[in-house]
């Protein structure tokens, strides 16, 4: 009886063996603005969404823990007062807000992040940004916005139930193997 007790804590320990495993993950998503950028005129908004569901991210099952937003502006060349543009970067949250200036031929004119952007990648796999001119017109060349994070990704191990059907296979085998003994000895 004692056997059969310990093999049927034995089955419900197999059952509960199965468990997801999180490895290490990164997510990236581009907005190309095309051969010429995307003109933001001088007083103009630009606002796009980087979306990581895209590339593989699912909200609420993996999880993001930092990511870096890089942005190349350009000058347009369209206008006499050509350098004195000046953008204002806009993220989810007040941190990761900031001015640019100085845009050159080519290259990051902006890198950050902010926390509320986050917490807004965790829930809901995307980035929402906004790009407005505060003085100047110019060109957004790219946007590119990569997630480092862990990837909750199932184990490979059989399912509960199949354990256990094992493990309740595995008791009645025991059981019969006893009840022959027995029946031998007798």
């Amino acid at each position: 009886m004692k056997r059969l007790f310990a093999l049927a804590l034995l089955a419900l320990g197999f059952a509960g063996s199965a468990q997801a495993d999180f490895i290490p993950a990164t997510w990236t998503d581009s907005l190309n603005g095309g051969s010429n950028g995307i003109y933001i005129g001088s007083g103009q908004s630009y606002t796009y969404v980087h979306d990581l569901n895209d590339n593989g991210f699912r909200p609420l099952n993996d999880v993001i823990s930092d990511f870096h937003l890089s942005i190349n502006l350009a000058d347009d060349s369209r206008s006499w007062f050509d350098g004195l543009e000046l953008a204002f970067v806009d993220l989810p949250g007040v941190s990761g807000d900031s001015l640019v200036w100085d845009f050159g031929a080519g290259g990051e004119e902006y890198g950050g992040w902010s926390i509320v952007g986050l917490l807004q990648l965790n829930v809901l796999g995307t980035l929402t940004v906004t790009i407005s001119s505060v003085f100047g017109d110019f060109d957004l060349i790219s946007s590119t916005l990569t997630a480092n994070g862990l990837s909750n990704v199932p184990a490979n191990v059989p399912e509960p139930g199949a354990l256990s059907l094992l493990g309740l296979g595995l008791v009645g085998m025991a059981v019969s193997m006893r009840r022959r003994r027995q029946t031998r000895a007798a």
